[in-house]
């Protein structure tokens, strides 16, 4: 064999060592890159994710939120309807009750208007049972302050309806600040928007609800279009 083959063969040889050696030093370097780049995908998924989780959410609770409140204007709307007496009566009818109210019509007619209430309450639950639905996710994706707020709303059907139920105790029990109190948790507005501390809650809740929700669904909604 000639020295120019001789020489052509150690060159290759040591190439080819050289590129394993290489290959050997690049092979965790290249696991490692692939780790990291894997981590990250994984990390800015999982925002995506996250992200997207908390427009979700916030849209359902501000929805919600709207729904209750309107909810809360229906059950307190000072303005009670034919229609409703008529659908009071005859619900009482059905069940018995009717029959077993003592006092004659003027105790009737208070059954009647407490009954008409209750069916107010009534077309109201499904919004409730959502607006509740919505809470533990409230907690969990936006905070102590958010569950607060959306329970203080809800708790404002519990107000209105003791007042409705205590419309049937005897009006010797009832003097003139409890009268004014259940008036004014019943009654909208009553005796005017600053005065009622029920619209007050409500005002004061709805407005903690959108200043935690109504931001995720401008920033975050934003930054998830532009992606």
């Amino acid at each position: 064999m000639s020295d120019a083959n001789c020489i052509s063969a150690v060159d290759w040889t040591a190439v080819g060592s050289m590129l394993q050696g290489i290959g050997s030093i690049l092979g965790p370097i290249a696991v490692a890159i692939a780790a990291w780049i894997g981590g990250n995908t994984f990390k800015d998924w999982r925002k995506q994710r996250l992200s997207e989780r908390r427009i979700e959410q916030a849209e359902r609770i501000l929805t919600a939120t709207y729904n209750v409140r309107r909810g809360l204007a229906v059950v307190r709307n000072a303005a009670m309807f034919g229609h409703e007496f008529a659908a009071a009566e005859e619900h009482l009818k059905k069940s018995g009750e009717w029959d077993r109210i003592a006092g004659g019509e003027d105790e009737r007619k208070r059954y009647v208007t407490v009954q008409a209430y209750y069916n107010r309450f009534d077309s109201t639950k499904d919004d409730r049972l959502f607006f509740e639905e919505c809470q533990p996710m409230a907690r969990a994706l936006f905070g102590e302050d958010l569950e607060k707020a959306m329970e203080t709303l809800n708790r404002q059907f519990w107000l209105v309806k003791v007042s409705v139920d205590a419309t049937l105790m005897d009006a010797s029990h009832i003097d003139a600040n409890l009268r004014a109190k259940i008036n004014s948790d019943i009654y909208e507005g009553y005796p005017s928007p600053e005065e009622n501390e029920i619209d007050k809650t409500i005002a004061e809740q709805v407005k903690i609800i959108e200043r935690i929700c109504v931001p995720v669904l401008r920033l975050e909604g934003g930054n998830t279009k532009g992606k």
